[in-house]
C-alpha cells in the first residue's frame, strides 16, 4: 500500500488528540454505520505540507480494526484549489480486535466518503484512488470511457457533494503521483453547480446509447448509477425528460 509503505516507520503515527484544533477532528468518531465509527490517526507532513492521516473502524462488539482500512492526505491553503482531501489507498477487508475478519459493506464505504467530503470546503476537491482491489470495477469502467459519475467511486463522490465535475488522473507523472485517482470537485456557487450539472447530464445522455456495447459486467455495474445520476440532475435543475444538448435544454 503506497501511503503505508512510505510512512511505516515507528513513531510516525499519533492519535488525533495530539493535534488539537486540526480539521480532521470534525470526523474523528463519526458514525459511518449502525454502531460503527471512524477512528483517525495523524502522521507526518508531506513534502508540500499536507498532513498524512489513516483511518480505523470501531464496531460495537468487535472493537477496533487491528490495521487501518484507509490512508490519505489533507491540505488547507488558498481558495479554492488548495483545499482538498485525498484517499491514497484503501482496503475493504479488515481484522477486528475480536479476531473477526470482516468485509466493509458498500453502505459504510459511502458513509466514509460522505464523512471525508465534509472536510472539503466550497471550491475544494476530493481525490480517491481506484487502483486498490475493491475499486477494480471503477478502473474498468473508466477505461471503457464511462462518465466518472456513473462509476462506483464517482457515484459515491457525487452523492457526497464532491462531484460537480471530475478529472481522471489515470497516468502517474513519472511515478511520482501515486495511484490512479478520480478527482471530484465541490461547486463554488449555485451557478457553477448548474452549469457543470447540465454539462454532466448532456454527457450522460450521449453515453447511454453506447452502454449496450460494453461488457455485460460493466453494464450491470454502471447502468443503475447512470440512471440515478440522470434522475438526480433532472430533478435538481428542473429539466424535463429527453436528451439535452451540450448547452442545456
Amino acid at each position: 500500500m503506497t501511503t503505508e509503505s512510505s510512512t511505516a516507520r515507528p513513531g510516525l503515527w499519533h492519535p488525533l488528540g495530539t493535534a488539537p484544533g486540526h480539521p480532521l477532528h470534525e470526523i474523528d468518531g463519526a458514525e459511518v454505520g449502525n454502531g460503527v465509527t471512524l477512528s483517525l490517526e495523524i502522521g507526518p507532513k508531506s513534502k508540500v505540507g499536507s498532513d498524512y492521516f489513516r483511518a480505523f473502524l470501531v464496531a460495537q462488539g468487535l472493537g477496533r480494526s487491528s490495521e487501518p482500512f484507509l490512508w490519505g492526505l489533507m491540505n488547507r491553503g488558498p481558495f479554492p484549489g488548495f483545499n482538498w482531501v485525498e484517499v491514497t489507498d484503501s482496503t475493504n477487508r479488515v481484522v477486528m480486535e475480536s479476531g473477526d475478519e470482516v468485509e466493509i459493506p458498500e453502505g459504510i464505504d459511502l458513509e466514509v466518503m460522505r464523512a471525508l467530503a465534509r472536510l472539503v470546503p466550497t471550491g475544494g476537491h476530493l481525490m480517491v484512488e481506484y487502483d486498490s482491489r475493491q475499486r477494480s470495477s471503477t478502473a474498468r469502467a473508466l477505461r471503457a470511457q464511462v462518465p466518472p459519475v456513473a462509476t462506483p467511486v464517482g457515484a459515491m463522490m457525487f452523492a457526497a457533494g464532491c462531484g460537480v465535475a471530475f478529472t481522471d488522473w489515470y497516468i502517474s507523472e513519472g511515478g511520482r503521483e501515486g495511484s490512479r485517482k478520480l478527482q471530484g470537485f465541490r461547486a463554488i456557487d449555485a451557478a457553477h453547480e448548474e452549469r457543470r450539472g447540465r454539462e454532466m447530464l448532456a454527457a450522460l445522455d450521449a453515453f447511454m446509447p453506447r452502454l449496450r456495447d460494453l461488457d455485460w459486467d460493466i453494464q450491470a455495474a454502471v447502468r443503475p448509477l447512470a440512471d440515478a445520476a440522470i434522475t438526480a440532475l433532472r430533478e435538481r435543475f428542473a429539466i424535463p425528460d429527453g436528451p439535452m444538448g451540450p448547452h442545456g435544454g
